[in-house]
């Protein structure tokens, strides 16, 4: 059996939305997808066993059963194939930190204009209206989204907004149990398909909260559940640029986050200098610089 994982980047451009939800979740999830029955996995991609079969067909596949069979022996592989499917191709063991730097750098970069070549900013004002009006913002994300979302967290709650990340996802359900009309829930995820993460936003919608998703791709679940969706550009199969996957996250976030400082400038200013005041105090002074005395 070939790279299940390297056939399945390659055929995911061809695929449509069903089957790219199915795709990106075993790029992600390999070794969890190697242990789920085909209810578990159709479950999890907001699919069904029907599509996961006519998946694995498309994958050359005889069914789902030697999908599992080459994840299985996929995430068995030496380090090296672990390397590949984490660090990448693009980057070697052995390169300098100049190459190293350079991959990453035009990872980065790429993200980066693709998300600002696709961003709807009339999407991203909504949103920024939605929090200006939300009594509280709730924020959810697993791994490194819940990075991100920490990021947003931090920044609304120092320009005076009732703002809240929730770590884990018992909290999460508890907090969005509690919400209504007035409070706005925003889930973040790349691919869109972690469960968690759909849960908290679906939960939040049956409780009349408004909701939005971050997330690479706007057929997703996780878009499904959401008012309001704001998009990420789709970056390569590499997992190098799957690295500037969070870059793009915080592209949106500075966004949103100068927009809603724009529509509340007056209440922004405010806390800006209400909350410099009391971490001030707290800077160490720069030492003065020596003169040197002329030769």
């Amino acid at each position: 059996m070939d790279d299940i994982l390297q056939r399945l980047r390659g055929l995911r451009p061809t695929m449509g939305g069903a089957l790219i939800r199915i795709a990106d979740f075993l790029l992600a999830e390999p070794a969890e997808a190697a242990r789920l029955t085909i209810t578990d996995l159709a479950d999890r991609t907001g699919t069904s066993p029907g599509t996961v079969t006519r998946f694995c067909h498309t994958a050359g596949l005889s069914g789902f059963a030697a999908l599992k069979v080459a994840l299985a022996e996929q995430v068995g592989r030496s380090g090296t194939s672990r390397w590949s499917t984490d660090i990448g191709r693009q980057i070697d063991p052995g390169d300098d930190l100049d190459q190293v730097l350079k991959v990453i750098v035009a990872a980065n970069t790429q993200a980066l204009l693709g998300t600002a070549d696709q961003l709807d900013l009339a999407v991203v004002d909504q949103v920024a209206g939605a929090v200006t009006d939300a009594r509280a913002i709730h924020l959810f994300g697993v791994g490194t989204s819940a990075i991100t979302a920490d990021e947003l967290r931090i920044r609304l709650q120092r320009i005076g907004f009732a703002c809240w990340l929730w770590p884990e996802v018992h909290g999460a359900l508890v907090a969005v149990a509690l919400a209504d009309e007035r409070d706005l829930v925003i889930g973040i995820s790349h691919s869109g398909q972690i469960s968690e993460t759909i849960e908290v936003l679906r939960t939040a919608a049956g409780r009349g909260a408004h909701t939005v998703a971050i997330t690479n791709d706007p057929t997703s679940a996780l878009a499904a559940e959401a008012e309001l969706t704001l998009t990420t550009a789709q970056t390569g199969d590499e997992p190098a640029d799957a690295l500037a996957d969070r870059h793009a996250q915080l592209l949106v976030l500075d966004v949103l986050y100068t927009r809603v400082a724009q529509l509340n400038h007056a209440r922004t200013l405010a806390a800006l200098e209400t909350t410099a005041a009391a971490i001030d105090p707290r800077r160490v002074p720069k030492p003065k610089r020596r003169r040197t005395p002329p030769s």
